[in-house]
């Protein structure tokens, strides 16, 4: 485990110890949804002194489905807090250019977390109808299946002999409307953009080495997501 992913958990749990009275006093709730999943692509170039004449690349994910869980509860006002996790399974291609292209594909698994703000355009839980703005920060995990890593590492398929995870901080922000049918049970429709540095999967993004294998894909990556889902509501309006 990396020490971003833990640094991120300790964060969890002390705003999750901070959050005990708000459980206590206010109503919570629990968020249950799938959504579609769509990345921006990032493209580099791989320059001296691994090549003499820099070779485009590309690094690309596939639209992929999603799904996660959102604990929130509602404090006071305009304001809500919620903690987030969601899980998708994904492909990543990374192509080289030149002479003989070399496309190479690894299946993730990809999970976002972290903890969110939400602020009412409504003031009250009561409303049957409540849109809403979010922001927040956490990070993205991006996950190799054990055999897409045999395959990248092996010389006569990928020969990526480094590729690993990646851990990246994550900021999101977005909009959505809540509906409220009945006491207990509501739906949910959101629209997000999760924005964070494009990951290197263990890659050096440069060196001074001509042999070593770089993976220069600088930038953020924009992962854009449209969820809709059931909440369950707990305690006291």
């Amino acid at each position: 485990m990396t020490r971003r992913l833990t640094n991120a958990i300790s964060l969890l749990g002390f705003c999750l110890m901070l959050s005990n009275n708000a459980f206590a006093q206010h109503q919570w709730e629990l968020n249950l949804f799938g959504a579609g999943s769509v990345y921006t692509k990032n493209t580099y170039l791989i320059g001296f002194p691994q090549s003499a004449t820099p070779i485009p690349g590309e690094l690309k994910f596939d639209a992929s489905p999603r799904f996660g869980a959102r604990l929130g509860v509602f404090t006071r006002g305009h304001w809500s807090q919620e903690f987030y996790y969601s899980f998708e399974p994904n492909t990543v291609t990374i192509s080289n250019a030149g002479p003989v292209p070399t496309p190479t594909d690894m299946r993730l698994r990809i999970s976002n977390y972290g903890v969110n703000a939400l602020y009412y355009l409504v003031e009250t839980e009561s409303n049957a109808f409540q849109p809403f703005l979010s922001a927040g920060l956490g990070g993205t995990l991006y996950q190799n299946r054990q055999e897409s890593l045999v395959q990248v590492r092996d010389p006569a398929i990928g020969n990526l002999r480094d590729v690993n995870n990646s851990n990246e901080l994550a900021f999101n922000w977005g909009l959505g409307v809540k509906t409220r049918p009945s006491e207990r049970f509501g739906l949910r429709l959101d629209i997000r953009d999760f924005i964070a540095r494009t990951p290197s999967f263990g890659l050096a993004r440069q060196s001074n080495n001509p042999t070593a294998t770089v993976l220069p894909a600088t930038g953020p990556t924009n992962n854009g997501e449209l969820s809709i889902g059931s909440t369950i509501y707990f305690g006291n309006r």
